[in-house]
């Protein structure tokens, strides 16, 4: 009787949710995609969308790896640590939930990118540039100020687009900032 309970309030969560939530974030979607008659808008948060697919990391890791020192090959195993858990809870998740993109719902709603995966909740991109930015906020302080905008724009970028509705990106930032500071707390203790 108690996991019937259980059962019936997780299906009434989901039904509101979808009944109630889901329009005013298609809503908002709606709102922020009519900003991309500014074309520099919209080639700016493209291109954010495309670093997010892997090339930005890739970068960065190179460039640590070259010029730094201990700490930053630390920093960079973090990074690819978190990220590497987040691609495996996110797949997860998106299976478990099946969400559907916004634009496959709303007919407003027009997708100016193919999306890597079929479905939206929680938001991958989000999820690992969060992560990775929160890793190597943890062991290089200072790349905070270079790596949270590129995240924020990142996650951004992915509503612009018509590929998430703004809680698959909240959701994907919270649990990437939260695996990447895991890590990098780890890290941190297991090299000082």
């Amino acid at each position: 009787m108690l996991i019937s309970k259980r059962t019936t309030l997780a299906g009434d969560l989901v039904v509101y949710y979808t009944r109630h939530i889901t329009p005013v974030e298609a809503k908002m979607v709606l709102r922020v995609t009519s900003w991309r008659r500014f074309r520099p808008l919209t080639a700016l948060l493209r291109t954010a969308s495309r670093l997010g697919d892997g090339p930005l990391w890739y970068l960065t890791a190179i460039a640590l790896v070259t010029f730094g020192g201990t700490v930053e090959l630390w920093a960079v195993l973090a990074a690819t640590v978190s990220i590497f858990i987040c691609v495996g809870l996110f797949t997860f998740l998106k299976k478990l939930i099946g969400r559907p993109r916004p634009f496959e719902i709303w007919a407003d709603l027009s997708c100016q990118m193919p999306p890597p995966d079929r479905f939206s909740f929680p938001s991958g991109h989000t999820m690992t540039a969060f992560a990775a930015c929160s890793s190597l906020f943890v062991l290089i302080p200072a790349s905070l100020g270079v790596f949270l905008p590129i995240a924020i724009l990142i996650g951004f970028s992915r509503i612009f687009l018509g590929l998430h509705y703004p809680t698959d990106v909240l959701v994907g930032a919270m649990l990437g900032s939260l695996i990447g500071l895991a890590v990098g707390r780890l890290v941190c203790f297991y090299i000082f």
